[in-house]
């Protein structure tokens, strides 16, 4: 497997996690040796590994984990750090995401999720303007 197929199996098992509402699978794949983050969508910035993992709880278990689809993933690599960028399809609306992962003994581990709503589409011209 190459390295990239790697970093899009680790962010797709952050997905499949996500679904299912595996909070052990969860914990699992965030990093335990680095300083992780979240930016869920209209939360505040969460820093540090109990309070990410407490936000993932509050997401996942206390309310029911949406089915959430990564596409058009890109994958920008740069040594043992990758990112992950993707719309995530939820079915009746999209959010953009990047997820940031570091290269552990046990394979790739998220360290940085962020994601956010698309604007609406706007009428433009070909320059770019406003139409």
């Amino acid at each position: 497997m190459s390295t990239k197929e790697a970093v899009l199996a680790a962010n797709d098992a952050f997905y499949a996690a996500f679904r299912s509402g595996d909070f052990q699978l969860m914990e699992d794949l965030w990093s335990k040796t680095r300083k992780v983050a979240v930016f869920h969508p209209n939360w505040p910035g969460i820093e540090g590994r109990e309070d990410v993992m407490a936000s993932w709880y509050q997401v996942m278990m206390v309310a029911e984990p949406p089915a959430i689809y990564p596409c058009d993933e890109k994958v920008i690599l740069n040594g043992n750090t990758a990112m992950v960028i993707c719309r995530e399809d939820l079915g009746s609306r999209e959010m953009i995401a990047t997820n940031t992962f570091v290269r552990e003994s046990a394979g790739w581990r998220i360290t940085h999720h962020q994601a956010s709503r698309l604007p609406a589409p706007s009428a433009k011209t070909t320059t770019g303007r406003q139409a």
